[in-house]
């Protein structure tokens, strides 16, 4: 029985300005010819991956039939040594698609299925995980048709294959509860397939049409968190930076597409079927499959508050002719990055300095809404964006008239840094941002003064002699009305542990916020 050829139909809801980027991103290292010169089907991306079998007795993949019980064949005696509880489940292994029976040249059958090209591959990245980074964790196989989408029962999704991923709605409305709620999807083009790729870059779409997928920067924690991968091999190329592309919900990379395999590597398999397979190596997939694994543990709990997040208390909803606003810009990247910070820091200023307002987060667009009822404007960003002539020009208005803008690098990434400071050159002119002094007033004047300031460790790897706070800012008519943190501190603000994010630490943070908005407020 053959399977059903379905052919992924162009990119769907991402723009095609989108789509040419994230093409133009892997190059010609994604191929749709095979070696003879004829266009590749995507059937020829669902082959056996390994050798032949050997003998004719069954000629199933490992994967195929059913995991024993884990159960003794016979009753354990009292007096022997019971097992130890089984650890936790990481990984769900997702069944999808249909099958094709592959006939070798000896006349014996493999059925391969579409979800199970390497049956192995998150067992072996788990056994590493245990071997080198002491991570006791399983994986388990689910299908989206009995699935809960809850993530603490099942911190991250993997879907692999060759050929076309296709979810129908209800899916889709799955998967999305599922990452909204904190839960972490992985898609492994296992041997490089461009069908695969293109269509699980296409359903993201569907499912998260407001965050459309993003190639990751080389400086981002999932390069980085237990050794840095910022060169890697593929079957066709050597020393070259890795390619992952990445959906964000805040600051946290919800879901992770890989052009190249990682699965074949981390089996350590052989596609020699498929003469158009490309893959990371075993070397360059279990270090990307380390820090893969390590990101979706360490960023667990920043989900988890990422999705409790806007759900405003009592008190903050009390109508107060004295509201203090928190005005957030929208941009074009990502930039509702820490959605619960904002609330955290005005709480922690009506709880610390007895200001008795109510609070509200509100989300603006500049050259759109009206700008001037607000104090100051929150901008900040995990991405590269840009302003529109329009947004640039109402914001410069808003800032000559006496608004203040703080700018914040959420995790302290270099492509919302350069995206920041050119738009501030573009707004302000070139070389406009200089050192805020120490002696300041936000630092001198407010209620928390700040000679010093304790930074996470990222910050203290990278710049050990930093000691003192560091903000930037530009100048109108002699006073600083633009402040620019080029650490985060909406981290900081939100509570939670961000591995590897270069930003204040917690109580600095919220103390920097503190002196930042009252400065706002008094001047």
């Amino acid at each position: 029985m053959k399977a059903r050829r379905s052919v992924a139909r162009g990119c769907g809801v991402v723009r095609p300005s989108s789509c040419r980027r994230l093409w133009l991103a892997v190059g010609a290292a994604v191929v749709f010819c095979a070696a003879d010169g004829h266009a590749a089907n995507e059937d020829d991306f669902l082959r056996p991956v390994g050798r032949p079998p050997v003998a004719a007795p069954q000629r199933r993949q490992g994967g195929e039939a059913l995991p024993p019980l884990p159960l003794p064949a016979t009753p354990l005696r009292r007096s022997e040594k019971k097992r130890p509880p089984s650890p936790a489940t990481l990984i769900g292994k997702v069944v999808w698609g249909s099958y094709l029976d592959y006939t070798w040249d000896d006349g014996q059958v493999t059925r391969v299925y579409d979800w199970n090209m390497v049956p192995a591959d998150c067992q072996q990245v788990l056994r590493a995980a245990r071997e080198h980074l002491g991570l006791e964790y399983k994986a388990e196989t689910t299908n989206l048709q009995t699935f809960n989408a809850t993530p603490a029962e099942m911190p991250v999704l993997h879907f692999s294959g060759g050929r076309s991923l296709k979810f129908s709605d209800r899916d889709r409305e799955t998967l999305r509860k599922y990452l909204l709620a904190g839960g972490t999807v992985w898609f492994d083009s296992v041997v490089g397939s461009p069908y695969f790729y293109k269509s699980a870059l296409e359903e993201l779409g569907h499912i998260l049409p407001e965050s459309p997928p993003r190639r990751i920067p080389p400086d981002h924690p999932v390069f980085h968190m237990i050794q840095d991968a910022v060169k890697v091999s593929t079957r066709t190329e050597s020393d070259v930076p890795p390619v992952l592309e990445g959906v964000y919900i805040g600051s946290r990379l919800a879901a992770v597409v890989s052009p190249f395999g990682l699965g074949v590597g981390w089996d350590n398999a052989s596609p020699h079927l498929i003469p158009d397979a490309n893959f990371y190596d075993a070397k360059s997939s279990y270090l990307l499959g380390l820090n893969l694994v390590a990101y979706a543990v360490g960023y667990f709990r920043v989900g988890q508050s990422h999705a409790r997040a806007d759900t405003y208390r009592a008190e903050d909803l009390v109508d107060n002719p004295d509201a203090l606003v928190f005005a957030q810009l929208r941009t074009n990247g990502v930039w509702n990055t820490e959605p619960g910070a904002a609330g955290n820091l005005l709480r922690y200023l009506d709880r610390n300095l007895q200001v008795k307002a109510s609070y509200l987060k509100k989300a603006v667009t500049a050259g759109r809404d009206p700008l001037d009822a607000y104090a100051f404007l929150y901008l900040s960003g995990i991405t590269d964006f840009q302003f529109s002539p329009e947004e640039r020009a109402a914001l410069r208005d808003y800032v000559l008239k006496g608004g203040y803008l703080l700018v914040d690098n959420s995790l302290g990434l270099s492509e919302f840094d350069r995206a920041a400071r050119g738009e501030l050159a573009r707004i302000f002119g070139d070389d406009c941002l200089t050192r805020v002094p120490a002696d300041h007033p936000v630092f001198t004047a407010g209620p928390y003064p700040m000679a010093a300031a304790n930074y996470t460790l990222a910050v203290r790897a990278r710049n050990p002699d930093l000691k003192t706070p560091w903000l930037e800012g530009v100048r109108i008519q002699d006073e600083y009305r633009v402040f620019y943190s080029p650490m985060d501190l909406a981290a900081g603000w939100q509570g939670d542990d961000h591995p590897l994010a270069c930003g204040y630490a917690p109580g600095d943070a919220l103390q920097m916020g503190a002196n930042l908005v009252t400065f706002f407020m008094t001047h």
